[in-house]
């Protein structure tokens, strides 16, 4: 892991992470070089970074764990994961590297990972299923990397995550939620209502860019980019979670308003002129997201989080998380009897069995209804 701090005139200090040392105490190599500005920087600690795990990595017959988790999180999870999921990693793997520093990875086994969540339960520590997932992904690419033959983690019992109760609003509810968001600006009404109707995540609504992502003609929607943040690489428009496009359909009322909405920013965009300064996307694209400010500069994903939660206090309307918004659409769609296939595919499920899992509460409440519908043949 690296980081820069920039120190003025045209300075920098590089920070690669080496882990900690026996008595707990991080340790990390650190060079202060000369850039022109922040990608230069970067360029220069990626060189540095290289530098210093080809130090590190002599021994790799039998290298020590963070040698191998270094090369994990380098070569394979940064290369897959963005935004709150690789920082979510980055957190787990302190705690991960700090107790299993210093040890060769074909000197780890069974008794030791199971002393790891021992040691992690008795002091009360969180995100246990996670750092599951990270010690198990890691020792499958030593397998992977013939450092290892077999997995420590064979034998592991998976800890068992504490889910977060899933909310969502009912049909009067919704009528509730619509007469609340006439209050917000033009565009917190879209945000709020593409995330309810199309059933859109976060990152997708706002990795929507209106110049070549919406079909104004058909009323859809073509999802295929999601905006993330993440402290090592900061706002990027990246593939979506299912890494497929999907086309979502939206009610030509809505589209309509959407399409309003995309001249006046045309508008904004021709009155900036040169001060517009856009943003591209994984491919190099220039694309003009729908959520933007005046120079066509994205927003950091968690502003939309803070809006929702500060819409929530100011109002009356039941309270729910914004990913619940997907989740009314979801079960609003259910409800109404509309197919699984198509909610799956609204939803970029790739398997129908996590969409039926997700929604079994409503599924319950529909089963129910059918029971009822033999009341009227009972004789009274």
């Amino acid at each position: 892991m690296a980081s820069i701090k920039p120190l003025g005139n045209g300075k920098f200090k590089l920070y690669v992470e080496l882990g900690y040392d026996q008595r707990g105490k991080r340790k990390r190599r650190t060079k202060v070089v000369e850039a022109s500005g922040p990608r230069a920087a970067d360029k220069k600690l990626r060189e540095f970074e290289l530098e210093v795990m080809n130090e590190k990595e002599v021994d790799l017959k039998n290298p020590q764990f963070e040698v191998i988790s270094d090369r994990w999180f380098k070569n394979y999870a940064s290369q897959r994961y963005a935004g709150k999921t690789l920082d979510n990693y980055v957190y787990v793997l302190k705690p991960i590297r700090k107790f299993f520093d210093g040890m060769k990875v074909k000197n780890i086994g069974h008794i030791q990972v199971e002393d790891f969540f021992i040691q992690e339960k008795n002091d009360g520590r969180g995100s246990l299923v996670k750092k599951y997932d990270v010690l198990n992904s890691i020792f499958k690419k030593a397998i992977d990397w013939k450092v290892i033959a077999e997995s420590p983690m064979e034998g592991i019992e998976k800890p068992k995550n504490s889910n977060k109760e899933m909310s969502y609003y009912k049909p009067n509810e919704l009528t509730e939620l619509m007469e609340a968001i006439q209050d917000l600006s033009e565009r917190h009404q879209l945000m709020v209502l593409i995330s309810l109707i199309g059933a859109l995540r976060r990152g997708e609504v706002l990795g929507i860019s209106l110049n070549d992502a919406v079909d104004f003609e058909n009323n859809q929607i073509h999802v295929f980019r999601s905006l993330s943040y993440s402290k090592a690489k900061g706002l990027e428009l990246k593939k979506t979670k299912s890494e497929d496009q999907r086309d979502v359909t939206l009610p030509s009322w809505l589209m309509k308003r959407l399409h309003s909405y995309y001249v006046k920013q045309l508008n904004i965009k021709m009155e900036m002129r040169n001060l517009w300064k856009g943003f591209k996307d994984y491919t190099g694209k220039e694309v003009m997201l729908f959520v933007a400010d005046d120079y066509g500069y994205p927003f950091q994903p968690n502003a939309y989080t803070r809006f929702w939660g500060r819409f929530m206090k100011r109002t009356d309307i039941k309270k729910i998380r914004l990913h619940d918004l997907r989740h009314s659409s979801a079960s609003t769609m259910l409800s109404e009897g509309v197919n699984m296939k198509v909610i799956q595919k609204r939803l970029g499920h790739k398997n129908i069995k996590t969409t039926l899992n997700t929604y079994s509460h409503v599924s319950t409440e529909e089963d129910q209804k059918a029971a009822d519908v033999f009341g009227k043949y009972l004789q009274k």
